[in-house]
């Protein structure tokens, strides 16, 4: 019996030894590319086998019992590309992100898609890339980055408005800028500003802090963008703000600093040796031309006469450009903390901004607070988000003010007129019109304050398997005090002072209740949404001016006469909606949506307004047949939609007559009518139709290409009314809203991003897209084919932004006139006068590019990235709107600056001279005509910014108890390449009819990021 006992324990023992040789224990540790920091629930597989962990809160996993015979380890994790390494006693792995272009994530506001099973049209711009780049608004991280959209601007004031255009204009008075939505919910955004002394205007969404955004996603067609209904007639917009994820408590610290100055040699001018120069030969050739001197005669006239124009200063000639622009500041800090568990997850952040123009009295201020919460309680998930922003901004007046600095510099002033008396001290008055800009800076202010809150609370119950049911309400709320100063020793308020003040406040509240439910029943899939939503929005102002003041305290109750108004406006939004999403095995999709719209901006009888979309997919490289290239073909998938939304009126009360009281008439206060009602004033409709085509190539390169029409009908046409039935106040315009005119735009739009390498540690992406947009005028008020607006024209049958003007043909050789092409439909039509009343205006341009678009590059290596974007327009057109200094010789030019166009090498020099450029520069000459020969070409080529970046080795972090430390250099506009004619910022207004705008900045910016 001992014997046998004996023999059992050793086979026992011997069969342990067997297992244990058989098995091994397996750690390591998996962290991001990206970031450098662990990845939390990694799963971990032993290849062949149902053996398996994931990671820990730190990047870190164990396998105790791998057998001997595995070979391999499997390691995955959404977004991430799956790794396989080889099988040893601690592996350290990094995974890179996932860059198959088709399982890109799609923001709709009303559900996230891949981009797979994406049926519509739209681009997402992921932030992370864009983080660092130096811009405020959030509008400048789309420049470049999106085929089809069209950024422009009428300032570089810090905190100015931006106007976005995509696929074209949509509207011609009921506005084009896109509709925001924060997110899931509509926003408040475009110009605040209560003031119209600057260009600028104040951009609400300056007071969204740009880092604390994950992704931008714009929505250009009918298939998602119908579900907000009346307001997405222009594209949707939809930000999505990070928020917390499960795993270890995060930390992040991210400053910046840097400096700023113009992009471009904006609108350069003679020096003062030029000037005196071109002058003289103006004085001479009046003498030789004008009076019929002899050539000496006429040099001793212009010797006479010059100190009078271009007399050299005691202290030498003013440089304006120098005195006028500096170069700005700005400075940038941030922290935040996010992480949670399996339950709750949270994000928050604290930021302060700050940026000087490079204009004295301009720049601002930001404060911004986020919060970001979310907890899972059994089938309850509350999310509740809360932003705080306070805002300072500082304007100056701009345009053709006579203390505007970009006006003093390139037209008021000239290198003859100084700035300081002999003591050094400002003078109070030189140049043109007796204003000197440094002085007025010094005596006027613009400045507003802005108080926003941005929050809401969502509950989402799940009533049974995938059935869910949510309430949201959302708070949007602003105030803005906004005071404008003159005091009693500026041009604009002398001699008692001006002090204006306007308080306004903007309330929106916004409801959602939605239910949805998706389910897959084999291969087939379905999502479903209904919803019901309302919006309230109040805006409020109360206005404050005093004037007359005894002293330097401009407080309304110190000013010896005051005046006062105030009004208060508001509208309503209800609305119904839903959506059906179907898919086949991953191979058919199938979309419907349809909302309804009531709208307290119309009149009860037209109130109501249906918006549709109907949309599919084929997603053609998963049939059998095309199984043959899909080592090729990696994917493929072709886009069909159609559908209609619209635009409700941009004024509230259109639809009705109004009355005001507090009007004047010989003493007496009454009332009076201030607005005309249109009863039958209805929704604008737009219908889109959009086929795309997506491909995928070896799983680097795809493709993606769009061809779109897009026709907006019902047009809101302000139809101008006669001022004899004593409808007078401006404010409301001399006009009637009607429905009558009809836009046309149709386009292509290609995207082709590439993964040209991606190793270990060397990656390489490339995006290239280009848009081409072409609009069309169909038809306008009913009763004119055209309509003439300074030097465009709005022509049924044309874009509707096309010049109109006297087409240029060169220099007369015997006179040194303008020629200009007769265009009279005859067949003299295209012979020439130096007579331009014998010449008709024709269109000759319009602002419109051919293609424009951007060229994206991100680099990795080790330890460095690097990234850039270049944007660029070709095709276009712009006119020089600056119409006083286009008299070759007149009084505006002799007394003020003078363009650097007018080169006397260029210049006609007598009869006979064939090879002149420009025509005769003559003293006295101050014809003007509106021709050609002030059209710029608008071709361009702009690095719009570039981020050079080092990251600390993680192994280096981890020993001072840092997960993640970067420093970098980024700046925004380094570089731009454009047409030789071009003299003001290829960035302009959205007409092309450029005057004295504040250049875009130049902007170079150095940071640190750390992350505990």
């Amino acid at each position: 019996m001992r014997r046998k006992l004996m023999l059992l324990l050793t086979c026992l023992l011997i069969g342990i030894g067997l297992v244990n040789a058989q098995t091994s224990k397996v750690t390591g540790v998996v962290t991001s590319e990206e970031d450098g920091l662990p990845v939390v629930g990694a799963s971990i597989m032993v290849k062949g086998t149902t053996i398996g962990t994931v990671t820990d809160l730190d990047g870190k996993f164990t396998l105790p019992n791998v057998p001997s015979s595995a070979e391999t380890l499997l390691i995955s994790f959404v977004g991430m590309k799956q790794q396989e390494v080889a099988v040893k006693p601690h592996v350290v792995v990094v995974l890179h992100p996932d860059s198959e272009i088709l399982d890109e994530v799609v923001v709709t506001g009303y559900g996230n898609f891949k981009k797979a099973s994406f049926t519509g049209a739209a681009s997402t711009v992921n932030t992370g890339n864009l983080e660092n780049v130096p811009v405020i608004s959030v509008e400048e991280k789309l420049s470049g980055s999106v085929p089809g959209v069209s950024l422009s601007s009428s300032s570089s004031n810090p905190g100015a408005v931006s106007s976005i255009r995509i696929r074209g204009m949509g509207s011609i008075n009921a506005g084009n800028d896109p509709l925001y939505v924060i997110d899931g919910t509509p926003v408040t955004s475009g110009n605040v500003s209560e003031f119209t002394y600057s260009d600028a205007g104040t951009n609400i969404l300056a007071t969204l802090n740009t880092n604390d955004i994950e992704s931008i996603t714009v929505i250009k067609d009918a298939a998602a963008a119908s579900l907000y209904g009346s307001r997405a007639a222009n594209g949707v917009i939809v930000i999505t703000t990070k928020s917390g994820s499960q795993g270890k408590t995060k930390v992040n610290f991210r400053s910046d600093w840097g400096f700023s100055n113009m992009a471009i040699n904006y609108r350069p001018q003679l020096s003062g040796d030029e000037r005196r120069e071109l002058l003289w030969t103006g004085l001479k050739n009046y003498g030789l031309y004008g009076q019929g001197a002899s050539e000496a005669e006429a040099a001793a006239f212009a010797d006479s006469n010059i100190d009078s124009f271009a007399a050299k200063p005691a202290n030498g000639w003013t440089d304006w450009k120098d005195e006028l622009f500096k170069t700005g500041g700005h400075q940038n800090y941030q922290v935040s903390v996010s992480g949670g568990g399996q339950n709750t997850q949270f994000y928050s952040s604290l930021s302060y901004t700050k940026q000087d123009g490079i204009i004295q009295n301009q720049g601002l201020e930001r404060f911004t607070g986020n919060a970001n919460l979310t907890h899972t309680f059994k089938r309850l998930t509350v999310q509740v988000t809360s932003q705080f922003s306070k805002m300072i901004q500082k304007k100056t007046n701009e345009g053709t003010s006579y203390d505007g600095a970009v006006a003093n510099y390139a037209f008021f002033q000239s290198p003859s007129s100084t700035p300081y008396n002999e003591d050094g001290s400002l003078n109070n008055g030189c140049g043109m019109f007796g204003v000197n800009p440094l002085y007025e800076f010094q005596h006027s202010s613009d400045r507003a304050t802005i108080i926003k809150a941005f929050n809401t609370v969502k509950a989402t119950y799940n009533i049974w398997d995938n059935l869910n049911l949510s309430e949201k309400i959302s708070y949007d709320y602003m105030t803005n005090t906004n005071d404008v100063l003159w005091d009693r020793y500026s041009n604009n308020g002398g001699p008692g002072g001006v002090m204006q003040r306007i308080i306004s406040k903007n309330e929106q509240l916004n409801t959602q209740t939605q239910l949805t439910y998706n389910k897959a029943f084999g291969e087939h899939n379905i999502d479903a949404l209904l919803g019901f939503e309302t919006e309230d929005n109040k805006y409020a102002y109360n206005y404050l001016s005093g004037q007359d003041y005894p002293g330097d305290l401009y407080e309304f109750t110190n000013a010896g006469s005051t005046s006062a108004d105030s009004n208060i406006q508001s509208y309503r939004l209800t609305s119904f909606l839903g959506r059906v999403n179907y898919d086949f095995g991953g191979k058919y999709y199938l979309s419907a949506s349809y909302r309804t719209d009531g709208s307290s901006r119309l009149a009860r009888d037209n109130r109501w307004g249906s918006f549709w979309s109907v949309s599919g997919a084929w997603r053609f490289t998963h049939e059998n047949f095309m199984e043959s290239t899909k080592e090729v073909l990696t994917d493929g998938k072709l886009r069909l939609s159609y559908g209609v939304n619209g635009t409700q009126p941009s004024v509230y009360y259109g639809y009705m007559n109004l009355y005001k009281y507090g009007q004047k008439y010989n003493g007496i206060s009454g009332m009076g009518i201030i607005g005309i009602a249109n009863p039958d004033l209805k929704w604008e409709k737009n219908k889109t139709f959009n086929v795309g085509l997506d491909l995928t190539f070896l799983n680097r390169f795809a493709l993606t290409f769009d061809y779109y029409q897009r026709k907006t009908s019902d047009l809101i046409y302000d139809l101008p009314v006669s001022q004899v039935g004593g409808y007078y106040d401006s404010s409301y315009g001399y006009y009637m809203p009607v429905n009558v005119g009809a836009l046309k735009n149709s386009g292509v739009e290609v995207t082709i991003q590439t993964t040209n390498f991606q190793t270990d540690d060397f990656s390489w992406t490339t995006s290239l897209n280009i848009g081409h947009n072409t609009n069309e005028l169909v038809t306008l008020n009913g009763e004119q084919n055209e309509i003439v607006s300074g030097p465009l024209i709005h022509r049924i049958g044309e874009a509707y932004y096309s010049y109109y003007l006297y087409e240029y043909a060169g220099v007369d050789p015997q006179t040194g006139k303008e020629l200009f092409y007769k265009n009279d439909g005859t067949a003299d039509a295209r012979q020439t006068t130096t007579n331009v009343s014998e010449a008709n205006k024709t269109i000759v341009g319009k602002h419109d590019a051919k293609v424009e678009g951007g060229l994206t590059n991100n680099l990795k290596w080790k330890w460095f990235d690097l990234g850039f974007t270049f944007t660029y327009s070709l095709g276009g057109d712009a006119f020089d709107y600056a119409t006083w200094q286009h008299s070759d010789g007149g009084t505006y030019l002799y007394n003020g600056a003078v363009p650097a166009y007018y080169t006397l090498e260029d210049m006609w020099t007598g009869p006979g001279d064939t090879s002149a450029k420009l025509p005769v520069f003559q003293y006295g000459n101050n014809s003007q005509s509106m021709s050609s020969r002030w059209l710029m070409s608008t071709d361009y080529l702009r690095l719009k910014n570039l981020t050079f970046g080092v990251r600390m080795p993680q192994s280096w972090s981890n020993k001072i108890g840092m997960s993640n430390a970067r420093i970098y250099f980024s700046g925004s506009n380094l570089l731009t390449w454009k047409s030789k004619g071009l003299t003001v910022d290829p960035e302009m207004p959205v007409s092309g009819v450029c005057t004295f705008e504040t250049p875009a900045l130049r902007t170079f910016t150095f940071g640190i990021e750390l992350t505990f």
